[in-house]
């Protein structure tokens, strides 16, 4: 007797994004997948408030510029490919203290069938880092881009 299996679709995908390299490649595997399924991305960055505050002034303005220039890059490049594969493409950018809490609310708002995000520090550091706070927050699928894949 043969057990039929459940649909699984990702017609929902969250992409939480930063400042660094990696979130091109996590861009880029979200619409593989979002092209495979005929879905839809949500690129989600958190803002936290106070988050390069414990550098001297100098440094925190310079820094921040260049965050903020890093992330609008980003943003701009996940536009730009989903106009080119034809997927839809959302954005929000949401300021918080926890951004774990965040994209975990913003997961659940918009019944988010998989979360596509990276890390360079699961292998480093992996009790730590967000990336397993959200695999264990249960939101559903989570895949995982490291530096080195």
């Amino acid at each position: 007797m043969m057990v039929k299996m459940k649909d699984i679709t990702y017609g929902n995908i969250l992409v939480p994004i930063d400042e660094t390299k990696i979130s091109k490649k996590v861009i880029d595997n979200a619409l593989h997948i979002a092209s495979m399924e005929n879905g839809r991305i949500i690129v989600i960055y958190v803002e936290e408030p106070n988050y390069l505050k414990s550098l001297p002034d100098e440094f925190h303005e310079k820094l921040a510029d260049l965050v903020i220039k890093n992330i609008e890059a980003n943003l701009e490049y996940a536009a730009k490919q989903s106009e080119i594969h034809g997927i839809e493409f959302h954005t929000r950018v949401v300021r918080g203290r926890n951004p774990g809490r965040e994209i975990i609310n913003i997961a659940k708002e918009n019944k988010v069938d998989l979360t596509v995000m990276g890390t360079e520090s699961l292998r480093s550091d992996p009790f730590g880092s967000l990336t397993r706070w959200l695999i264990a927050a249960d939101i559903g699928p989570v895949l995982v881009i490291t530096a080195g894949d």
